[in-house]
C-alpha cells in the first residue's frame, strides 16, 4: 500500500499570519493551499445556489446551521447531493430536516468539512504530486482522506466512499464540493 502524505490545510487567517511573519511561506509545492481568492458569495449563499444541494440546504436551514458559513473562517465543504439524501429512509431524512435532528446533522456535517479553502486545481495538483492520495485536516480530529483512482476523486476511506460529482463552487470564504454520498466516519 502506498504511503499517504498527510497534508494540513491551514485556515486563511493562520496562513496569512505565517506568511507575514516569515516572509517566505516555505510551503511545499504539492500542498493544497488556502486561497484568499474566491467567489463573491459566502458559503451559505453558494450552497443555496447549487440545485444538487437543495435538500442539504434545507437541512442546514432547519437545523439552524447556516451561521458557521456566513463568513468567519474558511472551509472546504463536501456535501452529499440530493440523490444521497433521497436514498435515506423517509424517517431518517425527516429527522435530519428537523430542528430535533440538529445533533445528527452536526455529527454528519463535521466529517464533511475541511479547514481552509482548497480549490479544485489545488486539490488535483496535490493528488497528482502525492501518488493520488492525501488527507485534509477536518474540523474534527479525524482527517478527510481524498483519493484519485482511475480519474475519479473519492472522499473518505473504504470501497464505498463517495465521489466528487464534478460540481464545485468557490465562495468568498471557502469551497463547496458536491459528492454522491456520505463520508463514513472511521471511528
Amino acid at each position: 500500500r502506498m504511503a499517504m502524505k498527510r497534508l494540513i490545510v491551514p485556515a486563511l487567517a493562520t496562513l496569512s499570519l505565517l506568511l507575514a511573519g516569515c516572509g517566505d511561506s516555505g510551503a511545499e509545492q504539492d500542498t493544497p493551499r488556502a486561497s484568499s481568492t474566491g467567489g463573491t458569495s459566502n458559503l451559505e449563499a453558494v450552497i443555496g445556489e447549487i440545485d444538487e444541494l437543495s435538500i442539504a440546504d434545507k437541512m442546514l436551514d432547519n437545523a439552524d446551521l447556516t451561521d458557521p458559513f456566513d463568513g468567519a473562517g474558511a472551509y472546504t465543504i463536501f456535501l452529499p447531493d440530493n440523490a444521497a439524501f433521497e436514498a435515506l429512509s423517509a424517517a431518517q431524512r425527516k429527522r435530519l430536516e428537523s430542528k430535533e435532528g440538529r445533533p445528527e446533522v452536526i455529527a454528519f456535517l463535521t466529517h464533511h468539512i475541511a479547514v481552509g479553502a482548497v480549490a479544485r486545481a489545488d486539490l488535483d495538483r496535490a493528488l497528482d504530486a502525492n501518488g493520488g492520495s492525501i488527507e485534509l485536516e477536518s474540523v474534527v480530529d479525524e482527517p478527510i482522506e481524498v483519493r484519485k483512482i482511475d480519474g475519479q476523486i473519492f472522499i473518505g476511506k473504504g470501497d464505498d466512499a463517495p465521489r466528487l460529482t464534478g460540481t464545485s463552487e468557490l465562495a468568498s470564504n471557502g469551497v463547496v464540493y458536491v459528492i454522491d454520498g456520505f463520508i463514513p466516519s472511521a471511528k
